[in-house]
């Protein structure tokens, strides 16, 4: 019998209780830890889980080092603030991030590792109980109420107690493990892992220039032009984001071993073309330690947040996210945006751009679009919800929402949320929505 066929039997053993607090959050992006401050602000007690050996997901593991537009759909009027507001600050301190202007979709690029740190600070500050390098492994509970998390870590098989459990893994690790339903679009949006590399910030039109050598050195011919940006604080590092991987669940582990190995030899045969064609080889100075993920998993919510609603900038009365950034869809042929004020970009693989409209000029423009606090609470839960890239939202809506400085907003929504569901002894499907509201902008974000 082959060992695919076949099983092994795990005795049942006793899992000893780590800790107990009022919040768990599984997964400890930005978003995570977001949810977590904003939670312990308003005084609960909080502890975070997070896979890797630091805080940040895809900004920090993965070195997708960029926040896209605050401002209204007019750049004039922010419309995200919080706790990105406060972390962007916290950077220019440390001379870490650089403003990028004109806005034209990217506003911040930052200084990853100096991210990292801030985040560390944010959660010792607020006596948020960090497990790092800890793997989310399994939960107890029943009836939509979940009652522990099993994790895995160095210390072995522990359990967590909480009162209410945040989901921002990324890729709906809790709720699937809990029974609750989620879901997959037909087409995922690519994964694109990052690499620092120097050598390359004097080289002009780098992709034009290799493109030609592409087939020879066995890069991708479904991949875009990879993105090319100095590192923040550095000399000569630049990130290369690239290369872009169609038709890849991240979220199915053997998946993602076979990417992350796949895509560091083509960022090798990158450097290989970069070397013929200018006859220089740039070095490379680091891999990011996480596969950048656009999108694998979904919760089933209250409401699933459509296309349509988001490109109308429909208002929701429990809206708890702001954002701009244009719905955003990924293709091997290139990539298709269509932004809030009408307009229609196409970017094909080699870089060059076209531009049309989606929308006739003469209809109203929306200042912004949001996120309603129903596309975070999973149908048939008692104390879970969700936040990140785990949203209920249709393809087109997720392609707009996606990008971290909405996601972030998701997980402050969901601290608070969890804290109010502890305050007022309710269900996370029945909190005070106006309080919740009112929460949110008392501590700093921008509620419409």
């Amino acid at each position: 019998m082959s060992a695919m066929n076949s099983t092994i039997h795990e005795p049942a053993r006793e899992v000893p209780v780590v800790h107990e607090c009022d919040v768990l959050v599984i997964g400890g992006s930005c978003t995570g830890v977001f949810a977590a401050v904003r939670a312990a602000r308003l005084g609960t007690s909080v502890a975070i889980v997070e896979h890797n050996v630091l805080f940040g997901g895809m900004a920090t593991a993965a070195m997708v080092n960029e926040w896209h537009s605050t401002l209204d759909v007019h750049g004039k009027e922010s419309i995200i603030a919080g706790l990105t507001g406060e972390v962007i600050e916290r950077l220019k301190k440390r001379d870490a991030v650089s403003e990028i202007s004109p806005v034209h979709r990217i506003q911040y690029r930052f200084n990853s590792a100096e991210l990292a740190g801030e985040l560390d600070r944010l959660v010792v500050e607020h006596k948020v109980r960090p497990f790092l390098s800890a793997k989310f492994v399994a939960t107890v509970g029943e009836g939509g109420t979940i009652d522990a998390a099993i994790i895995e870590d160095k210390n072995g098989r522990r359990a967590i107690r909480a009162k209410v459990f945040i989901d921002a893994s990324g890729d709906g690790d809790l709720v699937r493990r809990s029974g609750f339903e989620a879901y997959q679009s037909s087409q995922l949006q690519p994964v694109t892992l990052v690499a620092l590399m120097g050598g390359l910030r004097d080289l002009k039109d780098v992709w034009k220039t290799v493109l030609p050598l592409a087939e020879k050195h066995g890069y991708p011919s479904d991949t875009s032009f990879p993105w090319i940006h100095a590192w923040p604080g550095t000399t000569d590092l630049c990130n290369v984001y690239g290369p872009r991987l169609n038709g890849v669940d991240a979220s199915d582990a053997d998946a993602l071993s076979e990417t992350l190995l796949r895509a560091r030899q083509m960022h090798r045969a990158l450097a290989d073309m970069v070397q013929e064609a200018f006859g220089q080889r740039p070095s490379l100075a680091g891999w990011a330690h996480a596969l950048g993920v656009r999108e694998t998993w979904h919760a089933r919510c209250l409401h699933q947040l459509t296309g349509d609603e988001l490109l109308n900038g429909h208002a929701f009365p429990d809206a708890i996210a702001n954002g701009v950034y244009p719905v955003d869809i990924h293709h091997p042929g290139g990539t298709v945006l269509r932004y809030l004020d009408g307009r229609l970009e196409i970017v094909e693989k080699s870089g060059a751009r076209r531009w049309g409209r989606w929308r006739d000029e003469s209809l109203p423009t929306p200042r912004c679009y949001h996120v309603p606090y129903r596309s975070l609470v999973p149908r048939g839960s008692q104390n879970v919800l969700v936040a990140g890239r785990v949203l209920d939202a249709d393809r087109d809506a997720f392609a707009g929402v996606r990008v971290m400085v909405n996601m972030n907003q998701t997980g402050e929504a969901a601290g608070v949320a969890a804290w109010l569901a502890i305050d007022s002894g309710t269900s996370v499907a029945e909190v005070d929505v106006p309080m919740l509201r009112q929460k949110l902008g008392e501590g700093g974000s921008v509620v419409l």
